[in-house]
This record gives C-alpha cells, sequence and structure tokens, in this order.
C-alpha cells in the first residue's frame, strides 16, 4: 500500500505550544521549531513522491545542517532505497550557505587528511568562517552515500561488468588491520560508468566474500551482461560463469602480464608481452587463437604450470576480441576499476600508507567515486561512443533470443 500524507506531527504541535507558552521565542527555539518544520516538510514531500513512483520505497532519514539565511538549523533528511528522491528545499549534497570554493575546499580537508580531527584542525589553522559541524557533514554525507550505493535497487541490463579488488590497512586500536575494497563498475546501455557496487571487508580478497558482492548485484537487479571482466583470482571464474552463464567472461590481459613477469622471468615475461601484444591487435579471433598457442609453446619451457592454465583459459583471454575493435582496448582489462583504486591508492599515501578508522576509507572511497561519476565518468567515451550502437545492436539479439 502506497504511503498517504498525513497531518503534522505530534511533536511539531507539541513544540509549538511549548514556544508559545514560553511568551517568547529566543534564537534556540527559534531554529528549534525551523529545524523541525523543514524535516516536517521533506517528510510530506517524499510521501507525496512515493504516491506518485511505483517501485520505490522509504529509507530512513539522515541528519545534516543548513543556513536559513544566517540562522544555522539541524534537520533530518528522508531518502529512499532508489535514492532518486531530493527534497526541493534542501541545499545541494554537503553544502550549508557556502558556495562551490567553499564546498570544494571542504572535500579536500576531508580527501587530504589522515583524520577527521586533523581535517578540523585544518580547518581553524585557515581561519575562515566555516563551522567544524560543515566539515562532519561532508563526511557524513559521503559515509551515507557510500553504504546507500550497496544497496540501491539497479538497472536490469549493462554492456560490461568489471569488478576487482584492491588490498588496504584501516588502523584499529593500535593494530592496522588487511581489509580488501570489492569494488564492481557498470558500464550501462546509454554507455556511461557507474560504481555498482563498492564494500571494504576485513581480511584478505576470499572467493566467499566475491560469491557475497555478485550476488548482492543479482539480488539489486542486475540479470542480463554482455561481458564481465575481472582478473584470475583463485576459484572466481568459475563463479562468474555460474552467476552470469550468458555473459562473456573475460580475463584481464595486464594481470596476465604480471603474472609473466612472475613465472617466465625477465626474457620469458619480454617474450610474453611481445606476442601478446600482436595477438591484441589481430582482428580475427580465430587467427589469434593459433597465435596464443605459439606464445604457449613458445614460452612452455619456462613454467609449464603457467602455461598449461593460460592454454586451458585461453578464450576467456581472448572475449575481448568478439567485440567493436573500438571497446577492444575497454574490454580486455579492468581499466574502469583501476581507475577508482588508484585515486584511493593515492588518498592511501598521502594518508601515511594507511586509513585511520573504516569511515576515513568509506569517506575517501566516497570522493574518489563521485569525483569519477561526476567528471570524465559523466560523458559517454569516445571509444564506447563510436561502438555504442553495435554494442546494443549484440545486447538485444543475444538477449532476446533467449527470451
Amino acid at each position: 500500500m502506497k504511503p498517504k500524507s498525513a497531518d503534522p506531527p505530534a511533536e511539531l504541535h507539541k513544540a509549538v505550544e511549548n514556544a508559545l507558552a514560553g511568551g517568547s521565542l529566543d534564537q534556540l527555539t527559534t531554529r528549534n521549531l525551523l529545524g523541525l518544520l523543514l524535516s516536517c516538510l521533506f517528510q510530506a514531500e517524499r510521501s507525496t513522491y512515493l504516491e506518485q513512483t511505483d517501485g520505490d520505497k522509504g529509507n530512513g532519514s539522515y541528519d545534516r545542517g543548513v543556513n536559513v539565511g544566517s540562522l544555522p538549523l539541524e534537520v533530518e533528511v528522508p531518502r529512499t532505497r532508489s535514492g532518486e528522491f531530493r527534497p526541493s528545499q534542501l541545499p545541494p549534497p554537503y553544502q550549508r550557505a557556502y558556495g562551490d570554493v567553499a564546498r570544494a575546499l571542504l572535500v579536500q580537508l576531508v580527501a587530504a587528511s589522515r583524520s577527521m580531527g586533523a581535517a578540523r584542525q585544518a580547518l581553524q589553522g585557515l581561519d575562515l568562517p566555516i563551522s567544524e559541524d560543515a566539515l562532519d557533514s561532508v563526511a557524513r554525507h559521503f559515509i551515507e552515500e557510500f553504504d546507500l550505493r550497496n544497496t540501491r535497487p539497479l538497472d536490469t541490463d549493462l554492456l560490461a561488468l568489471f569488478v576487482d579488488g584492491k588490498y588496504v590497512e584501516v588502523r584499529e586500536g593500535d593494530r592496522l588491520r588487511p581489509s580488501c575494497v570489492y569494488l564492481a563498475v557498470g558500464l550501462g546501455r546509454h554507455g556511461k560508468k557507474h560504481v555498482l557496487a563498492c564494500q571494504a571487508l576485513p581480511g584478505r580478497e576470499s572467493l566467499e566474500s566475491w560469491k557475497t558482492v555478485l550476488r548482492s548485484l543479482i539480488e539489486r537487479g542486475v540479470r542480463n551482461v554482455l561481458i564481465v571482466v575481472q582478473d584470475d583470482f583463485s576459484g572466481l571464474l568459475g563463479v562468474t560463469k555460474g552467476l552470469f552463464p550468458h555473459a562473456d567472461v573475460q580475463l584481464c590481459v595486464v594481470h596476465a602480464q604480471r603474472n609473466a613477469k612472475t613465472h617466465l622471468g625477465k626474457a620469458g615475461a619480454a617474450e610474453f608481452t611481445s606476442r601478446l601484444r600482436t595477438i591484441k591487435a589481430c582482428y580475427d579471433p580465430d587467427l589469434a587463437a593459433g597465435q596464443w598457442e605459439d606464445l604457449c609453446q613458445a614460452c612452455e619451457k619456462d613454467s609449464p604450470t603457467f602455461i598449461a592454465e593460460l592454454r586451458k583459459k585461453r578464450e576467456n583471454y581472448l572475449a575481448f576480441l568478439r567485440y567493436p575493435e573500438p571497446v577492444r582496448r575497454t574490454f580486455s582489462t579492468t581499466n574502469a576499476v583501476e581507475a577508482v583504486n588508484g585515486q584511493l591508492e593515492i588518498m592511501r599515501r598521502n594518508n601515511g600508507g594507511y586509513f585511520s578508522s573504516a569511515d576515513n576509507l568509506k569517506a575517501r572511497l566516497g570522493i574518489a567515486i563521485e569525483r569519477l561519476e561526476n567528471g570524465k565518468w559523466s560523458r559517454v567515451a569516445v571509444s564506447v561512443s563510436s561502438a555504442l550502437a553495435q554494442l546494443n545492436a549484440m545486447f538485444v539479439a543475444r538477449f532476446e533470443s533467449q527470451s
């Protein structure tokens, strides 16, 4: 049953009556009343939105500060599962009454400081008319967005899904705890990339955690994927094939080159890289398969076990060759995920090699993701744009024929 609009809540009536009974309204009382009134208006606006929107539900609320003129208020902002609802009277995200320059400064302080305590000290040292509450609001916004990103419903159809993990260390008391950041980036049928899931889980990278992350994508709506791009983490290939049986699974060729340096020695790795470069430029998948076998024969003497795995997974290393030439480079590696990991690595190094808390990690990941999605990912890449019609035609041919 859809929610219905309600009269102002009892707490608002009571607050007004108490204020009037006092005979005067001081600034604190006025602030509390206005904050409560705005919160009620936001709730009413969400109720109206949900009445008019199928398939979306309420998802609690979060606290934030806003300014009405020079009067600072604390309000509760309701949210929905999809994240599409936003009260019309609410200022832009993590902005109280400050301009773009001040907002960018607050974000940069959170991103560059080792901890929120250090960020507050830096803000005090700048001697600007910006409160510490505003800084806390910025960090809280990114932490909440990080958590919501892992629960929101997702589009059913994807042209590509890129997954990869990154090892980090998080301070816990007087110890550094190993954690793995599991990232999933989707390429939608409109041609834009978005981070679909980003989970920071304690411990080293594990197959069980990958199962949890990938299953959550399906539970949130993902069904049809043309190609999944991942590294050759032990056991992950079989899991991906089982969860996305109609998708091509591409193993990252950059990871293969890194592994070659470990298994084949300097001369063997150079031979591997040279032959792989020729294969990547090949227009005929059948010809590339023959060249892959030549590569295996040339390098087999250096590491028979490693080469046996390459032979067995040839189809998964060359899946990208079945796609239009402009996107082959994009579909051959997990570089889409590395775009997030690269920003995170810069923050990690600037932070002394670790993150001061789990919330600190979440805030920084949120900042890195927002910078990408509001920056270069807000536009369709030239390589994808030139092949988008072909990719969508391939998608329709594969999944409509199965329906």
